[in-house]
């Protein structure tokens, strides 16, 4: 996570200061503060007409080799369904029709302070699935079959999908 010294706009010394609550470093110059809010992601719930849901086997760390759902950070101007959209077809080479809000949950990161998962039901459509390149493998699983998930975000909502899918 990045921590400013200096302002990104006008490069004078930051100061804590209260605002909204909250310590925040603000800029006395220009008036800039650093709001620091979650990154956001989108995590595809893509299910086939056996009612099977994909899921991919990361190549890149975090949880390199383990099994998640496709997925990846949403881009500026993007929506949440149109970045599950885009990750998916980037991941699996699938094309799906965005469904519905699975749920939306803030994971804490080392790295960015917080990451906000917004969960994307698809309906597949058409394609083979295949690892894209940040991928190991590719697979459909029966809902009574999956493998360990260790992505808490991940697990949680493949928890609320199951429970809304099986209702």
């Amino acid at each position: 996570m990045i921590i400013f010294q200096y302002c990104p706009l006008c490069a004078r010394s930051l100061t804590t200061k209260r605002v909204e609550r909250r310590d925040r470093l603000t800029c006395i110059s220009c008036g800039w503060i650093n709001y620091k809010n979650p990154l956001p992601a989108a995590a595809c719930l893509a299910v086939n007409k056996q009612k099977e849901i994909l899921l991919v086997k990361r190549g890149i760390e975090p949880y390199k080799g383990e099994w998640s759902l496709p997925g990846g950070f949403m881009e500026m101007n993007e929506s949440p369904e149109k970045a599950a959209e885009r990750e998916l077809k980037e991941e699996t080479g699938i094309k799906g029709v965005a469904s519905d809000i699975v749920g939306v949950i803030v994971h804490p990161s080392k790295i960015y302070g917080s990451i906000l998962v917004v969960g994307v039901m698809f309906k597949v459509i058409k394609g083979t699935p295949r690892p894209g390149s940040d991928a190991m493998e590719t697979a459909f699983y029966g809902l009574n079959d999956l493998p360990p998930i260790p992505i808490r975000t991940h697990s949680e909502l493949l928890k609320r999908f199951v429970e809304q899918f099986k209702s």
